[in-house]
């Protein structure tokens, strides 16, 4: 589509709530059909507004993302074509490199799969140029001159319910969604018409782990469909594979749409383990299995639970798994399971929870996470996959060393107390601990062997804690404190954060510590 009516002559003009403009009304089911059809007319001046901003959302990013949309040669697919394309020339390098038969038959298994994606990418893309970009360009022009016809189905004053303004081609049927609660726009535009095809993936791990990463899906991205079959939809060209890989047998794979966000244009992947019928009742069961499994099982639908609803978060240290507080009580005893792994709540926002594991901790789970090396493999070769972010942020996090347990510790009374240091010069000696019980009793043994000790709550549990004018009491005990003081100096200076050096400095000088530079003026 070219010349004055072009989306490059209009660019983001947009389509007003007032004046000719194009009909709305409201939508109506047809048996046998997954389209609505028009019903009764909308005339609330309130509603039609409210239908243009969507209408004039999907405008926005059709123009923000033209390049690859409205292209007489790009499109939505050629990412991802570029993207198998190499991943599997590298994949098909490495089925010989290695001597391990399982880790052999495993790339054979990823090789296979990504053949027929890529085969379903490059169909989709002459298919994109043949008829979906024109039917595209020509809805456009009919909602620009007012011709088009928009069915609506939601409620629109309702902030708790989706409002959803739907738009209808031959081959095209786009859903725009103002999202329940949080009033986020989404934009899917499904695809008819394209080839779907069916992958045989063999069984690589025995039933316990498969078991355990199936649970990982099904509580996450994973969802049951009407028939009774494991199903997902994913963006992410890794994750069908690690889908894939978890239900051994024939799996239904096919492009059903794309998903037009604010950053990006996203090949939607819709998946199902077609020989896995009735394995799953509900979700309820996935939650009573996942509680059951092994120490070994559990780590790894942790991995999988986190690779659906989770983040990997390098710089912090961290790996995070976000859930919303209607699905707690479907978590719990798998919550107390986490808090055993050191997994603390966190509240994300209003409408989720998260999950967290922080420093060592998230090293240690990592590494163990990724213990089985059948699994390591698969994880590492996931990650050189463009979009992997998560698998490659979580190998990264397997790179880093975890600070030796101990190293700002000292014994008191025969417990063991973090030193802790702040920017003022003071230091505090605390230890932590869930139940109040073993908190008290704690204190109670400190106060036994004649120190003023301190007990208060925090965020779910307890503190017991000296202050420095304590610890300064008991020479055998400043002496310690020093030592560790000295090793944490150290270890900062040489990391180069001089102000943090400054403040150790200044709490050594005022315990009387041997002379340790930077000097505090």
């Amino acid at each position: 589509m070219s010349g004055p009516n072009s989306i490059e002559a209009w660019g983001t003009t947009q389509i007003q709530a007032v004046g000719p403009g194009p009909k709305v009304c409201w939508g109506v089911k047809v048996n046998g059909s997954k389209r609505l059809r028009c019903g009764e007319p909308v005339d609330d001046p309130r509603v039609i507004e409210e239908t243009m901003k969507l209408i004039n959302e999907f405008l926005s990013r059709v123009e923000k993302h033209k390049a690859v949309l409205l292209s007489e040669s790009a499109t939505p697919f050629d990412d991802a074509i570029n993207a198998l394309s190499n991943w599997l020339g590298e994949i098909r390098a490495k089925i010989g490199e290695s001597s391990d038969e399982n880790i052999a038959n495993l790339r054979k298994a990823l090789l296979n799969s990504g053949k027929k994606m890529l085969e379903l990418a490059e169909e989709a893309r002459e298919k994109w140029l043949k008829t979906y970009k024109p039917e595209l360009e020509e809805l456009i022009e009919r909602l620009r001159s007012g011709k088009a016809r928009v069915i609506i189905t939601g409620e629109l004053l309702n902030k708790d319910k989706t409002f959803t303004a739907h738009l209808y081609v031959e081959d095209l049927a786009i859903e725009i969604d103002r999202v329940a609660k949080s009033g986020s726009i989404t934009i899917n535009i499904s695809l008819m018409r394209l080839r779907e095809t069916y992958v045989v993936v063999p069984r690589l791990f025995d039933n316990e782990r498969l078991r355990a990463m199936q649970c990982g899906l099904m509580l996450t991205d994973g969802s049951i469909d009407k028939k009774g079959y494991p199903e997902m939809g994913t963006h992410q060209l890794w994750q069908v594979f690690a889908w894939s890989l978890a239900w051994p047998g024939k799996n239904h794979m096919h492009i059903s749409g794309l998903s037009l966000n604010d950053g990006d244009v996203g090949i939607m992947w819709q998946l199902r383990a077609t020989d896995h019928k009735g394995v799953f009742k509900d979700k309820s069961e996935v939650a009573e299995e996942a509680s059951k499994l092994g120490d070994e099982e559990f780590l790894l639908f942790v991995l999988y639970a986190v690779f659906g609803d989770g983040s990997v978060i390098t710089e912090s240290k961290e790996i995070r798994l976000a859930m919303g507080h209607s699905k707690l009580e479907l978590w719990n005893n798998i919550i107390e399971r986490l808090r055993r792994l050191g997994f603390r709540k966190r509240n994300n926002d209003r409408h989720t929870v998260a999950y967290v594991v922080k420093s060592s901790k998230a090293i240690e789970l990592a590494k163990r996470m990724l213990g089985n090396l059948v699994i390591k493999v698969l994880i590492e070769d996931l990650a050189q996959l463009p979009d992997a972010e998560k698998p490659r942020r979580l190998v990264a996090l397997t790179d880093m060393e975890p600070k030796p347990k101990g190293r700002s510790m000292v014994e008191v009374a025969g417990i063991k107390m973090s030193v802790v240091s702040n920017n003022s010069g003071t230091i505090v000696l605390r230890a932590w601990r869930r139940d109040y019980g073993e908190a008290k009793a704690i204190w109670e043994r400190l106060k036994r062997a004649g120190y003023d000790a301190g007990l208060r709550p925090s965020k779910g549990g307890f503190w017991v804690y000296m202050s420095m004018s304590e610890v300064k009491k008991d020479p055998n005990l400043t002496a310690k404190i020093c030592m560790v003081l000295e090793r944490i100096h150290e270890e900062t200076v040489n990391k180069g954060n001089i102000e943090r050096a400054w403040s150790i400095a200044k709490a050594m000088m005022y315990l009387g510590c041997p002379a340790q530079g930077p000097r505090a003026q």
